[in-house]
């Protein structure tokens, strides 16, 4: 899986056998374990990274739910990821379908039906748009921070258009990983796939900083509340 990338990440290595399975030695939860009945966020870290990384977010996070935190299925250097480097190729879907597979395996094995929403960074949010292409009902809705949608079309993408479920997308203005044409190409697909909630920080590059956080804080209370409501 190594190949050449302008952004100086290593390459991706597969972990333990064929079939990724989600690590639950490194899973990881706040504010506790989920009890019976909790709904359940999972938090989606990006390339490079790891299961402790967006659990620093979760002090600023609304409180009700346990948020799940999982680490990537492929080892990525000193830490992990769900798909290979940028710039994508079409072959690297099947990586990231590998990826939401094991996902939807372990959501079955160990919270079925108590997932609400998902919360994914770079890689992460790529993969949560993902877990919705492949399933619209996968969640309630969804927070994608300096991610995108996988550059295809996929069969799932008509029944999630349809279905118009409530979508954040928070990123930066100086994010090296998105150019114009690329902010405009992403947004052109949320507005068509999901209910759309943008929120734009001029000077943030690729990353999370007060503007978008307290924007995700804001939705995630939202979509609580209308399920408290509802």
């Amino acid at each position: 899986m190594s190949r050449p990338n302008p952004y100086g990440f290593p390459p991706v290595d597969r972990i333990g056998g064929d079939t990724a399975r989600i690590d639950e030695s490194a899973l990881r939860y706040a504010p506790r374990d989920p009890a019976p009945g909790d709904p359940v966020v999972l938090l989606l870290h990006g390339l490079g990274s790891h299961e402790e990384d967006l659990l620093g977010l979760t002090p600023a996070l609304p409180g009700g739910v346990v948020y799940a935190s999982l680490r990537g299925v492929l080892a990525c250097g000193p830490g992990f990821g769900w798909l290979a480097p940028p710039p994508l190729q079409a072959e690297d879907l099947g990586l990231l379908e590998e990826s939401a597979a094991a996902v939807e395996d372990w959501i079955e094995r160990r919270l079925p039906g108590r997932v609400i929403g998902a919360i994914g960074f770079s890689q992460g949010a790529m993969l949560a748009l993902q877990l919705l292409r492949r399933n619209p009902e996968a969640f309630e809705w969804v927070v994608a921070l300096s991610g995108a949608p996988f550059p295809a079309e996929l069969p799932g993408d008509t029944a999630l258009a349809e279905r118009r479920l409530p979508a954040l997308w928070g990123h930066g203005g100086q994010d090296p990983l998105f150019d114009d044409a690329m902010i405009a190409q992403v947004r052109e697909w949320m507005e068509s796939h999901v209910e759309l909630r943008e929120e734009l920080s001029p000077a943030l590059g690729h990353g999370i900083d007060e503007q978008v956080l307290a924007a995700a804080t804001a939705f995630v209370h939202e979509r609580l509340e209308e399920r408290t409501e509802g």
